[in-house]
């Protein structure tokens, strides 16, 4: 109201020397000056919450400088200015970055884990380390070494990944029935996490089948009484017991390879077994010797014309000894 009464007096002002002059009179004094500069300008600013000038600019006016400065976004100290990079346009919560540009894809539960949950303060700048210990409590207290990923994925701890094929690399590989057999059947402990190492001599787990053999048990050959030791991977393979090799029996005669393959103990030794001695090697005697005449009784024709033929085990061994086919004899003289 009073801006309003000092423009009206400053118009009556006006209009009254307009007239003095029309009329050639002297121009009376205003009787209440206008308000002072400082006044008006007073006046003139904006109430409080009015909004004055654009966005961005200071209150001063058009004049001022913009202040264009990146500010990030609360919680992302660092990141980038694109938000695309993980964003869509559906919502900022649903994320859609590409973890496998960095060199550590996400598989199994780790795309369930929060960003913040590797990324403190969601500083996407600082690097991350990548062992399994720096975010895993190893349970197994530093007795298997800090290689997670050597037995377990990233699906589940409670299924080991630790196989067969990984087993190789142990000083025991598995080969045989041995590969399927559950870790706790040697590893004991395993309920502990301990995983310590197991006995590897044969022994250690077939002590009882060796005790089986004796007095002929279950129709097996006597092991102590034919001197053999409970080294059982010298005569035994991981698939079965049965069928047995004895290799150092080709010394004498070949039995692991020609027509006597995989024959068995008791099918030459008809009526005992020679008594071997752990450590020392094969004499080539056996009293009695091989029991040949037992397969190979109808021979008499084919040695017709052998001069100093006779129908003997021990002859036959003196010539076939190293079982090759008929007609070479003695290592292959025809």
């Amino acid at each position: 109201m009073i801006a309003l009464r000092s423009a009206l007096a400053s118009l009556a002002v006006a209009l009254a020397a307009t007239a003095a002059v029309a009329a050639d009179k002297p121009v009376a004094p205003s009787l209440k000056p206008p308000a002072p500069v400082a006044r008006q300008a007073q006046q003139a600013q904006p109430e409080p919450g009015m909004q004055t000038g654009l966005p961005g600019l200071a209150p001063g006016g058009p004049s001022a400088a913009p202040d264009l400065t990146f500010k990030p976004p609360e919680g992302h100290a660092g990141a980038d200015t694109r938000c695309s990079f993980c964003h869509t346009p559906e919502g900022w919560k649903k994320v859609s970055f590409s973890h496998d540009k960095t060199g550590f894809p996400l598989t199994g539960r780790h795309r369930d884990v929060t960003c913040a949950a590797c990324h403190p303060q969601s500083d996407f700048t600082r690097p991350v380390p990548r062992a399994c210990a720096a975010c895993h409590r190893d349970v197994h207290a530093q007795r298997l070494g800090q290689r997670c990923d050597r037995c377990h994925d990233t699906a589940s701890w409670k299924e080991a990944s630790f196989g067969p094929d990984a087993h190789r690399r142990t000083a025991f590989p598995l080969t045989g029935r041995h590969a399927a057999l559950p870790c706790e059947e040697c590893h004991g402990d395993r309920r502990d996490r301990a995983f310590s190492r197991p006995v590897v001599a044969c022994v250690g787990c077939h002590q009882k089948d060796y005790d089986r053999t004796i007095g002929g048990g279950g129709g097996a050959l006597d092991h102590v009484l034919a001197g053999f030791d409970t080294t059982c991977r010298t005569c035994h393979g991981t698939y079965a017991f049965k069928r047995a090799t004895f290799p150092a029996h080709d010394t004498c005669f070949a039995i692991r390879a020609g027509p006597h393959a995989g024959v068995g103990c008791r099918d030459c030794h008809t009526t005992s077994i020679p008594v071997l001695v752990a450590g020392t090697p094969m004499t080539c005697t056996s009293t009695p010797p091989a029991d040949c005449l037992h397969c190979h009784a109808g021979v008499d024709g084919a040695h017709a014309n052998v001069p100093g033929y006779l129908r003997s085990n021990q002859r036959c061994y003196e010539c076939h000894r190293f079982a090759a086919p008929l007609p070479r004899l003695n290592g292959g003289r025809p």
